[in-house]
């Protein structure tokens, strides 16, 4: 198969990350893969390396994700590469390749994955019939989760829509545990109990500001740890610099050793709102330490049991709940045991697998 992913970047998102993992594994199969973004300006250095190491060509219009010109510059990608599958993720991008879709041959199939219960435009009713347009130009569509797929077709009036829930590449995981890490110096203290959360500083999706809270309330011994960037990192800093804690609070920025910084710290904490299906979720459940996550879709239904959450926005039940995990050694090993072989069904080889039945499926329909 001759497969074109779509995206807006190659930034620091969910979406992009999962990509980089599965692409070339798509390669390694045999078919010929590439990748259009609306603009690179912001990409992940790391992404693109991998991309180029695998031998995936990315495409890069350097224009506004909002532009609808890129609906030309895809039919022009799609029609010059001879790309017989189009696979679409994020808003606005999915919006260019189905207008795109109207000037394509039938020949080209289109596949869209959903990667969120949160969809802003849900809050218009007046943009439900050209969401649903944009929808029904694509062959197939892929929720991530049973939720995600409930709310979109709901939304659509659409019952086709298939679940694969996002994997997690526990091949790469083990081998970053033995890794350099970046820089080579860990930032991680060797002293205390040291808690890493990765994620986004959106100010809207992840809650870092309960973890703040939640540490503020524990002792001296506890460290935290922050890895990601976003337009509320420095709304949160100031937070942090606010209480009593700040001089245990660290951030690091963006990382590309998050997997070898998850595997030497002695707690990993997901605190958030809301989550598609959380790829930072399965690395930590892999990572061999300890994992505690916000008791919400997207976590709850990955994780092996409710031993592994806590209640959301609720600094008093997190802090408790990392004093559990912290005071009791027996319970942490028993957490790490149970995560290790309950990550396994989300190896990311499965998920290639069965979006490459897909792209077969929605060809096969067309012969």
């Amino acid at each position: 198969m001759k497969i074109l992913h779509v995206i807006n970047n190659l930034g620091a998102g969910g979406a992009e990350k999962l990509l980089t993992d599965i692409l070339p594994l798509m390669k390694r199969e045999g078919h010929e893969v590439a990748v259009a973004i609306s603009n690179g300006s912001n990409n992940v250095a790391k992404f693109e390396t991998i991309f180029s190491e695998a031998g995936i060509t990315v495409i890069d219009y350097k224009t506004s994700f909002y532009n609808p010109f890129i609906t030309f510059k895809l039919l022009k990608t799609i029609k010059r590469g001879q790309f017989n599958v189009v696979h679409a993720h994020l808003f606005p991008s999915q919006y260019w390749l189905a207008f795109a879709a109207l000037f394509l041959p039938k020949k080209v199939r289109l596949v869209k994955t959903e990667h969120s219960v949160f969809n802003e435009r849900k809050q218009y009713k007046i943009l439900q019939p050209l969401e649903r347009f944009v929808y029904a130009r694509y062959q197939k569509i892929i929720g991530i989760t049973q939720l995600v797929q409930e709310n979109l077709s709901a939304w659509l009036r659409k019952s086709d829509i298939v679940v694969i829930h996002n994997g997690v590449n526990l091949a790469e995981m083990e081998a970053a545990k033995t890794n350099q890490l970046q820089g080579n110096v860990s930032p991680i203290a060797s002293e205390g109990f040291s808690i890493l959360m990765t994620g986004r500083f959106d100010g809207i999706h992840k809650d870092q500001k309960s973890l703040i809270e939640a540490v503020n309330l524990l002792d001296e011994s506890i460290i935290l740890y922050f890895a990601g960037n976003g337009p509320a990192i420095e709304e949160i800093k100031t937070f942090a610099a606010q209480t009593a804690a700040k001089d245990r609070i660290h951030f690091l920025g963006m990382r590309t050793d998050v997997y070898a910084l998850m595997a030497q710290v002695d707690l990993n904490v997901l605190s958030t709102n809301t989550e598609g299906l959380s790829g930072v979720a399965l690395e930590s459940l892999a990572s061999g330490k300890p994992f505690i996550g916000s008791n919400v879709e997207g976590v709850k239904d990955i994780v092996p049991d409710n031993s592994f959450l806590f209640p959301k926005q609720d600094p008093n039940a997190l802090a408790a709940k990392i004093s559990e995990v912290k005071n009791d050694p027996s319970q942490a090993t028993h957490m790490v045991n149970i995560a290790l072989e309950h990550v396994k069904k989300f190896d990311i080889s499965l998920m290639v697998t069965n979006y490459l039945a897909v792209y077969k499926d929605v060809l096969d329909e067309e012969q």
